[in-house]
Parts: structure tokens; C-alpha cells; sequence
């Protein structure tokens, strides 16, 4: 027997852009950060400074397909609204600004700095060219003006087919090849390293892209748990750990610098396998929302714990939470909350806790949000055999899939790694977009 503890909160009035007639667009997400026109991928040089969170993104601005690329960008306070800047680097004659990473040098060890009270920001970033190399630019007035080195590029290459996306300024170490860990089955990019705590001892997770070979296909984001000593990053896991198990999240990168030490992250919430086939018009690009990063322990090893960040909240509206108690749903039950509340929305927050210690053999629960068109999004829980538990999220009967890509997975899923019999999730539902969060992430 199962019951449901239903905290539904509603989201009215926020617009990622912050532009009137983009908010308007059917396509045009409300709470996630997408690009206002043309062409966006990789987030890059993710920086906190003076009160701002500064998001560069990869941009091509000649139309809504791939193309050269340049650092678009935009600030916010709150990691929630965001306030659109012009492209902060552009193309030269040394190739495309491709993906890198932005510090704040306090201490001027580059020797930028002119105005004391201000910090130069420096930006590192990869030249496409003929070849693959790394070069770097600063500001001298909070990002809002970038000014390239001119003795770019700083690391030439002319070996090294793939050879991108810098996090760093000087080779150490290598790592995951010899011996191999994790998965191999595409280009490995957008690397982090991020130092987190559990019960008061320091790790490392370093963060990778993979361009192919995700459980539900296409590219996807991994990570390993280890230690590292100043020179080398050393760990003993060789299986591949995900960020999530979902299709839509690429190239997930953290903010340096970040005021309240939390480890923030943004990924590119789209696939390489179908990203140039969504069907949004003139726009293709959008950001998952921000997420902290924390480590916790399950059945003896560390996992990566991923949650909204606190200032998520601000976007909800008092009176328009519905808290309920304990409700009980019988076997083959069905419950309409919308009609018993009365409400039509886009833009939903919801927080549920299932038990699901009665459930045998084959049986699943299922949350689905359903539009006058009668397309649906579900996500929910299949309890098929004990050691086949599955989160899933099915995207079917939301539209033509088929017209978009045949890569454009319908149903995916996911093990649960937790197997308590309370089983949580959180879910937030945008225009074109649904997260999900299980387990306290």
C-alpha cells in the first residue's frame, strides 16, 4: 500500500531572459537561462566578483545553428534572473573562442591590474584555428570589457588534434587513460576539478564530458571521486558514475570563487546527438538551472549529491503553495491535483514523498503533467524486480518526437541508487523543460 505526501508549490512570474517579448515565445523557457536569439552551447568562465555571478556561454551569432563561436554573456545576482551583456570575446585571426574557464586574481600574479580596488578577471580559453590552442584575456573593469593577451597563445599546439577547453594554466598530470577509468566511448571535455568535504576530510571530483555513449544515448557528463596532492589527481573508481542519468545535461561547469564556498553548477541542457534539431525557431539554447554539488555516502562509497541551489526559492509565491498531508492511494488510484485545486499552470515546483515499501512484483507510480492538447510529460518509479528499481521520465506522448530526431529518446531512465522504502521527489516543470530530483538528489 502506498502514500503520497503532495507539497505543490506554484511559479508565475519570472522570465529567464527578462525580456518582455521573449517571454512571450512558445518555445521560450520561463526559469531556465536561454540564450535571447541565434545559436548557445557550452557554458564558460563561470566567476563570481563584487556581488555578481558572471555566466559566459559558447555563442554563434549568425543564426540558430552551430557555427563560430564567441564567449557570450550575462550577469546576476541571484543566480535566477539574469541580465544579458554584450559578447564579451569574438573570433580573430588566430580561430573561434571555443570553451575555457575565468579566475579572479587577487593577488595580480599576472600583472594585469591597474586600479587597486579592482580585480583583473582573467578569462582562458581555446583559439580554433588550424589547430587547437590555448590563450587568455582580461578585464580590468568586472568583466564588462575584455582585453586579449598579446602574446596569445599561451599554450601553442600543433600535435594534438583535440586538445580544448582549459580549467587550469600548467600541466601537471594526466589522468583516465592509462590505466583506463570511466567511460571512453567519446571525446572527453569541459573537464573540472572541485575540492568538497565530507565528514571534515577533503576530496576531489574531477568532471568530464563525454561526447557519446550515454545509458540513454548520446553525450553526457562523468565523474570521479579521488585525491589530489597539489601535482596529481589519483583515483581508485573505474566504473563510470553520471551526473544524472538524464539526456539534457552537457558540459556542466562550476562557478570560481563562489561567495558562500558551495560548489555551483550549469550545464548545457541539450544532447550532441539532437541539439541542432530542436524545433525552437530562432533561438537553440538553454541552461540547466544552477545546482549545488555535494558528496555523500551510499552503501560504502561516495556519490555526488546534486540540488537546487537555496536561491531557487525566491522565484516561489506564498499564496501560491498548496501544502498537503498524507493521502492514501489505492492500487490502480488516480488522483487529479490540479482539478482538486483548481489551478492551470507552466510553471510548477512539486515535492512528493511516496512510500513504496508495499510495492511487489510489478508496479510503478507515475506523476504526469498533462496540456489541453492531451500531450504529456511523466516522470515516476518502476519497482519491477528488487534489483531493477528504476527512475524514469517519459517524454512520448509530449509531441513528434520523430520530427525532431530519431536520436530525441522518448523514455529515459535511471537505477535508484538509495532502496529505502521512501522513495522523494522534487520536480520543476518549465515550458520546454522538466528537472527532476530523487532521493534529496
Amino acid at each position: 500500500m502506498k502514500q503520497l505526501f503532495l507539497f505543490l508549490t506554484l511559479i508565475f512570474s519570472i522570465a529567464a531572459s527578462g525580456v518582455q517579448e521573449c517571454r512571450e515565445e512558445k518555445f521560450r523557457p520561463q526559469l531556465h537561462f536561454s540564450v535571447p536569439e541565434n545559436w548557445a552551447n557550452d557554458p564558460n568562465g563561470l566567476v563570481y566578483y563584487d556581488g555578481e555571478y558572471h555566466f559566459h556561454y559558447q555563442y554563434h551569432p549568425g543564426s540558430p545553428n552551430s557555427g563560430p563561436k564567441s564567449w557570450a554573456h550575462a550577469v546576476s545576482t541571484n543566480l535566477v534572473t539574469w541580465t544579458h551583456l554584450p559578447v564579451a570575446l569574438e573570433p580573430d585571426h588566430l580561430g573561434d573562442i571555443w570553451s575555457g574557464s575565468a579566475v579572479v586574481d587577487f593577488e595580480n600574479t599576472t600583472g594585469f591590474q591597474q586600479d587597486p580596488d579592482v580585480a583583473p578577471i582573467v578569462a582562458m580559453f581555446t583559439h580554433a584555428g588550424s589547430s587547437q590552442q590555448q590563450s587568455i584575456a582580461y578585464s580590468l573593469n568586472k568583466a564588462r570589457d575584455y582585453v586579449k593577451y598579446e602574446g596569445n597563445p599561451v599554450i601553442p599546439n600543433n600535435i594534438h588534434r583535440d586538445f580544448r577547453d582549459p580549467k587550469s594554466w600548467e600541466q601537471m598530470s594526466e589522468f583516465g587513460a592509462d590505466p583506463p577509468h570511466g567511460s571512453h566511448s567519446g571525446v572527453w571535455e569541459c573537464p573540472d576539478m572541485l575540492e568538497m568535504k565530507y565528514n571534515g576530510f577533503s576530496y576531489w571530483v574531477l568532471m568530464v564530458s563525454v561526447s557519446g555513449g550515454a545509458h540513454n544515448g548520446g553525450s553526457f557528463t562523468q565523474y570521479f571521486v579521488g585525491l589530489f596532492n597539489g601535482r596529481e589527481f589519483q583515483s581508485s573508481q573505474v566504473e563510470t558514475k553520471f551526473i544524472e542519468w538524464g539526456e539534457d545535461n552537457y558540459a556542466s561547469v562550476s562557478f570560481s570563487n563562489e561567495p558562500k564556498g558551495r560548489q555551483v553548477l550549469i550545464g548545457w541542457m541539450t544532447n550532441l546527438a539532437y541539439c541542432e534539431q530542436l524545433p525552437t525557431g530562432h533561438f537553440r539554447g538553454e541552461m540547466t538551472l544552477p545546482r549545488v554539488l555535494t558528496l555523500d555516502n551510499v552503501a560504502g562509497h561516495l556519490v555526488l549529491k546534486t540540488n537546487l541551489v537555496e536561491e531557487f526559492a525566491n522565484l516561489r509565491i506564498p499564496s501560491q503553495e498548496h501544502p498537503f498531508g498524507m493521502r492514501r492511494i489505492e492500487p490502480n488510484g488516480y488522483w487529479n491535483v490540479s482539478e482538486e485545486l483548481g489551478f492551470k499552470s507552466q510553471l510548477v515546483e512539486v515535492d512528493l514523498a511516496f512510500n513504496i515499501a508495499g510495492m511487489k512484483g510489478y508496479s510503478a507510480l507515475a506523476i504526469c503533467f498533462v496540456n489541453r492538447l492531451r500531450q504529456e510529460i511523466c516522470v515516476g518509479y518502476d519497482h519491477e524486480r528488487p534489483e531493477n528499481h528504476e527512475i524514469f521520465v517519459n517524454r512520448e506522448l509530449t509531441g513528434d518526437l520523430r520530427g525532431i530526431s530519431d536520436n530525441f529518446v522518448g523514455r529515459q531512465t535511471g537505477g535508484r541508487v538509495i532502496k529505502d522504502g521512501i522513495i522523494t521527489f522534487k520536480i520543476v516543470l518549465d515550458t520546454t523543460a522538466l528537472e527532476l530530483y530523487v532521493d534529496g538528489g
